[in-house]
């Protein structure tokens, strides 16, 4: 954090824009965000032209002198300036996933390799080879907020999950693994229209007006009609998986899962993102809250985070 007085130039977001009066006339009242956290900044005698290009939501390079105000840190800002795309890393305001997207991808290719299920493998193939689905795919986060929210997020709640699914394959034989593994990879297709990642994520306007389950039986309709012959009962069954993968209705799904393989889906899918989600919480910042996590309104409760062997807060978990 700077301190009063120093002079400092950052590349943020602008989170909010207010006009103000004061004795010496109007001002524009800015509240600035990135990684480190919120920042206020005050503009004295603004210009028209600012008002009219600096906009909520924009990235902006803000220079000014950091000043003390009633117990707070505010920046007196003497020059804001618009940037465009190509002028900031994305990553300077959303977070990356702990480990490389490529790695990610290449053990999703992996369990796609290993799909016997000639149909289904071929299906898998013609997604996940698909160079621009590719890109899309390893920049999506896995939601907006709560779990796997971050950039390389969905290729992780994919991979994670099918890590899952193969050991529940393992404990009840009965299961149609291809089919399992199958749904899983592709029961989020969806998300990679429905968010979008500029300096935050937000959902697109077909994401919002439709959404990741809609979406996603689509693009899975769209590749099935590639292939020659593919089984009307396993489109059946793939296109079941995706619509009931919410578990009920009040959630978000049109249907409840009603096959075996769907039901496993459901519970896998919510292990992975609970779980994520609540190591997401505990990776935060410690030094405020100490042994316990800050209340979680998703999950309804505080989450202990204990002491360590010497009576110590554990230390943060990862660096996503």
């Amino acid at each position: 954090m700077a301190k009063a007085a120093e002079r400092v130039e950052r590349i943020m977001v602008v989170a909010r824009k207010d006009w103000r009066d004061s004795v010496n006339g109007k001002f524009l009242l800015f509240q600035f965000s990135d990684k480190e956290g919120p920042l206020k900044g005050v503009l004295w005698q603004p210009t028209e032209e600012i008002d009219r290009e600096i906009q909520v939501n924009d990235v902006v390079r803000v220079k000014g002198e950091m000043k003390s105000y009633q117990g707070s840190h505010e920046m007196h800002v003497a020059s804001i300036v618009k940037l465009s795309e190509k002028e900031y890393d994305v990553t300077q305001f959303v977070p990356v996933a702990a480990e490389e997207t490529g790695d990610l991808y290449d053990g999703i290719m992996e369990i796609v390799s290993g799909i016997g299920n000639e149909h289904l493998r071929k299906l898998l193939e013609g997604i996940f080879g698909d160079e621009e689905f590719k890109v899309l795919f390893l920049r999506a986060p896995a939601a907006r907020i709560w779990h796997h929210s971050y950039i390389g997020g969905l290729a992780q709640h994919v991979r994670d999950m099918a890590k899952i699914a193969m050991r529940a394959a393992e404990v009840y034989p009965e299961v149609d693994r291809d089919l399992l593994l199958c749904g899983v990879l592709v029961h989020d297709l969806g998300k990679v229209r429905e968010l979008e990642v500029t300096n935050r994520i937000d959902y697109s306007d077909s994401g919002r007006l439709i959404g990741h389950i809609v979406l996603g039986v689509e693009m899975l309709d769209a590749r099935i009609r590639e292939i020659e012959g593919f089984p009307a009962e396993l489109e059946l069954k793939l296109k079941h998986m995706i619509l009931s993968h919410h578990g009920s209705l009040e959630h978000g799904s049109p249907i409840v899962p009603m096959t075996i393989e769907a039901i496993l889906l459901h519970y896998i899918d919510n292990l992975d993102a609970q779980a994520r989600g609540t190591l997401q919480v505990l990776d935060k910042e410690t030094s405020r809250f100490g042994k316990w996590t800050e209340y979680v309104k998703l999950l309804d409760r505080f989450i202990y985070r204990g002491e360590d062997a010497h009576g110590e807060t554990p230390p943060r978990r990862t660096g996503a």
